[in-house]
């Protein structure tokens, strides 16, 4: 299988020590993998090096073998952040709007999209089942609909890599079904390659394929349902 995602020895400095440390990893094309570990380990880190919105201490990340400095094609990877719409509760903007800032580009944000945008975010409205949502308000939605919105806005380019900060936070048990099995389908019938940060582990371990479990570096990679057995330094893990 093609390894898209290639990290070398990387690591992370906040200043006040190491939340990655030589961090090695090979992530496979149409790989659906959880990224799981103990609070402070480095998830969150790690999925925001991938997205280029912080720049490594030391070490390589190599997208389809391209280093991360050169690479030019952040058309096909979609990032959503933990808790999105934290500071967006009470911002006058519709769920049509924010799909759509999905196909905007920086620097221009007012442009008006052309037909052929518009038909990809419809589209893409009708894929997550937001038909009825469109011009609501975020604020006004549940915390499951709010999540699924955000990965719309994510998808709405067709990206072929999802890196997804604890998608489910917030929601109830039922909407956390429905969006892991979501992202399931994406990963099995569309071939997405989904890296996600989870705390979830019985839901990872029906949707996704495999698990890394992050401690500041690898303490586990491998099938998602051995990491159920993986006995982590701080009890994390436990059947």
């Amino acid at each position: 299988m093609e390894k898209i995602i290639k990290i070398d020895n990387l690591s992370y400095n906040y200043g006040e020590g190491w939340i990655l440390h030589n961090l090695s990893l090979e992530i496979t094309k149409g790989d659906f993998l959880a990224v799981i570990g103990p609070n402070g380990a480095g998830k969150s880190t790690l999925l925001r090096l991938l997205a280029n919105i912080l720049e490594p201490t030391k070490g390589d990340i190599r997208i389809y073998d391209e280093p991360l400095d050169t690479f030019k094609h952040w058309e096909k990877i979609g990032y959503v952040p933990q808790n999105p719409a934290r500071n967006q509760k009470d911002f006058p903007i519709k769920v049509r709007e924010v799909v759509e800032l999905g196909l905007v580009n920086s620097g221009n944000i007012f442009k008006s999209l052309k037909s052929k945008d518009l038909l990809k975010v419809n589209a893409i409205i009708n894929k997550f089942y937001l038909e009825d949502l469109a011009s609501k308000k975020l604020g006004e939605l549940s915390g499951g609909q709010q999540q699924r919105v955000f990965l719309a806005r994510a998808m709405v380019n067709n990206p072929e890599i999802l890196l997804l900060d604890e998608p489910a936070t917030g929601i109830d048990t039922e909407a956390k079904a429905e969006l892991y099995q979501m992202l399931g389908d994406l990963s099995e019938q569309e071939g997405k390659t989904i890296i996600m940060v989870s705390h979830d582990l019985d839901l990872a371990v029906k949707y996704a394929k495999n698990a890394v479990c992050l401690d500041h570096g690898v303490c586990f990679f491998g099938d998602v349902k051995e990491a159920l057995n993986h006995h982590h330094k701080h009890g994390y893990f436990y059947r």
